[in-house]
């Protein structure tokens, strides 16, 4: 049985996004909340992304891919994400 062909995706990469400030802002303004209580698991975030920014076609950085996205999901489930809700900005472009 012969091996089905592979295709080559190009990798893409992604600009700086901040994810502290408008998780706050949405923080205060939904859940009127302090924010501050949030602060130390939006830094978490925040340094997820930075490292799968960085991650390599590795072992290693598919684990940080794939956690960062699990943490995505989570989050998209407990906040509305988009324009009525934490609004951030993504850019993807190719290598």
């Amino acid at each position: 049985m012969s091996k089905p062909p592979c295709i080559a995706i190009p990798f893409k990469k992604t600009a700086e996004a901040d994810w502290v400030r408008p998780l706050r802002q949405y923080i205060a303004r939904t859940l009127q909340d302090d924010p501050e209580a949030y602060s130390t698991d939006c830094q978490i975030l925040q340094r997820m992304r930075q490292d799968m920014r960085g991650a390599k076609a590795d072992e290693t950085g598919k684990d940080l891919i794939f956690r960062y996205y699990s943490h995505l999901e989570a989050l998209e489930r407990r906040f509305r994400v988009g324009e009525l809700g934490v609004k951030t900005l993504f850019q993807w472009y190719v290598r």
